[in-house]
């Protein structure tokens, strides 16, 4: 396969078919894995996954024997496990050292998956490869350095910041409705939640810790 430049990856959450649409829309991606039941809205969506993974407890058998009717690469996981089907994706994805890796189908009524999906941003953010979290209304993901988010490009009306560290200390805000200059986020504060860009583009610079964005459309 080519080089891999951008990874969707599609999970079990609640679907997010306009979101997907909306990406396919604006950019090709170089490879797209369904995991467990997002392989439904893959189907909806009528594309083509590379990898189809997980334990398939809450996939229909008739679907899955339309895709391996296709032969397709499909991976199949015990229930019982210690990594949850969004994590095999992940960590698949990596393994093909992709530039950016969208997640879609990471949230919904299960806090806990969504929780963990967060968490598991850590991943790539480590090893130095963009991801985010996309559904209808939120872009979600983790920076452990300096950025900037331009207003023509933003998801959401809405920015938040949260320390996903113990704190994130020296963050200076400028560009942003509401700035800030060499402040601490501390856990436990909703200091950061609900600011606006107001400027073309919104600078966001702090000395160390990690931040979880999150883009807003509501």
């Amino acid at each position: 396969m080519a080089d891999i430049k951008t990874v969707l990856i599609v999970s079990g959450g609640k679907a997010c078919t306009e979101a997907i649409s909306l990406l396919l829309s604006k950019e090709s991606f170089s490879m797209i894995i369904a995991a467990d039941r997002g392989l439904e809205t893959v189907d909806q969506l009528k594309l083509i996954p590379d990898y189809i993974l997980g334990d398939f407890d809450s996939v229909s058998r008739k679907l899955l024997d339309k895709y391996k009717a296709m032969e397709l690469p499909i991976i199949s996981y015990p229930a019982q496990k210690d990594m949850t089907d969004t994590q095999i994706a992940i960590e698949l994805a990596m393994s093909h050292k992709p530039d950016r890796i969208i997640i879609c189908g990471a949230t919904g009524s299960r806090a806990d998956h969504m929780l963990a999906n967060i968490h598991l941003l850590l991943h790539p953010l480590r090893a130095g490869i963009d991801a985010c979290i996309i559904d209808n209304n939120n872009k979600i993901y983790l920076r452990n350095k300096s950025f900037s988010i331009k207003k023509s490009e933003q998801y959401g009306k809405y920015v938040s910041l949260l320390p996903f560290t113990d704190g994130v200390s020296g963050i200076s805000l400028t560009g942003f409705k509401y700035p800030l200059n060499n402040a601490e986020l501390a856990n436990g504060s909703s200091l950061g939640v609900s600011n606006e860009i107001e400027e073309a583009c919104g600078m966001v610079s702090f000395r160390e810790g990690i931040l979880l964005v999150v883009e807003s459309r509501d």
